[in-house]
């Protein structure tokens, strides 16, 4: 458990997760409340601040840089070029706001209205196919649908824990591959650890997988493999894995990349939901640029 004189921590009844009050997100976060938020992410995974107004993405994006830095836009300029077009991963529509950090996810009426798509159904940790992954995901609800709009969660502290010692011995120490290249056709793979000790928590987590990772870590065979990732895609259907977020408008959600994995849960037809992300986290944003596009 965290205390804190800045802010109040509310841990969720799910297997991770926590309720923050006492934070205005719309405002720049001191350093001392960023140390104390990041050692609740490394805790919690998940952390929840209800009621917040970020009408202007400038809000969020200065609370996001507060945590790192913030990620190559997406979809701006040459980066139009290179992105695969998105609408051939989905005809999802995605828009980019006036800053470049920021991605907004639209559907509904007189939007684009497929809850059966399957976008985004499939778990994973957002950029783990960059070899300096950005850590923590900002995702705001600028409208949420009164029901029938979820984000779920899961635990790779859990995941790990739940692996018998044997296993755990096999997997430590080694790397697996992450890719997405359907979207980012001249990103090479990265490669990461398999087995993650948080550097914050010193807990240990199987670092997004499954999700962008592609074939066997180095080192084992498919065969050896198998077996083992079917384990963890199936610890996914179950409930002390979980935490299920249902979304209300002025939903703010920052949860760390490196213990957490998410995908997008149940949807309902015919309702609007209006979403903003960014991502910050370590690494040199020049140094992004020119490996997701190619060019310096």
């Amino acid at each position: 458990m965290i205390t804190t004189d800045a802010f109040e921590v509310k841990p969720i009844d799910a297997p991770l997760g926590a309720e923050i009050t006492g934070v205005d997100a719309s405002a720049p976060p001191a350093d001392d409340l960023v140390r104390a938020l990041k050692k609740a992410l490394a805790e919690y995974g998940v952390l929840v601040f209800r009621g917040q107004h970020l009408a202007h993405e400038h809000e969020q994006v200065a609370f996001t840089q507060a945590f790192g830095e913030t990620v190559v836009p997406w979809l701006h300029g040459g980066e139009r070029n290179t992105f695969a077009r998105i609408e051939e991963i989905s005809p999802r529509p995605a828009y980019t706001g006036e800053h470049p950090s920021c991605v907004y996810w639209v559907n509904g009426p007189g939007y684009y209205d497929r809850p059966d798509d399957g976008y985004a159904q499939d778990w994973h940790a957002d950029v783990s196919y960059l070899q300096n992954p950005l850590h923590y995901s900002f995702l705001y609800a600028l409208e949420a649908p009164e029901s029938g709009y979820q984000t779920w969660y899961a635990s790779r502290y859990a995941a790990y824990d739940d692996l018998d010692e044997a296993t755990k011995k096999r997997l430590e120490g080694r790397s697996i591959p992450h890719e997405f290249k359907s979207a980012f056709p001249n990103l090479s793979g990265a490669l990461h650890p398999l087995v993650l000790k948080h550097p914050i928590s010193g807990r240990r987590a199987l670092y997004g997988v499954p999700g962008y990772d592609r074939g066997a870590p180095v080192g084992m065979t498919e065969a050896e493999w198998r077996p083992i990732r079917k384990r963890l895609e199936a610890n996914l259907a179950e409930e002390r894995f979980l935490y299920k977020h249902h979304w209300r408008t002025g939903d703010l959600l920052v949860w760390d990349n490196r213990c957490v994995l998410h995908r997008r849960g149940p949807q309902v037809r015919g309702q609007t939901r209006i979403l903003r992300r960014t991502v910050a986290g370590d690494g040199s944003a020049s140094d992004l640029r020119k490996r997701l596009l190619g060019w310096g």
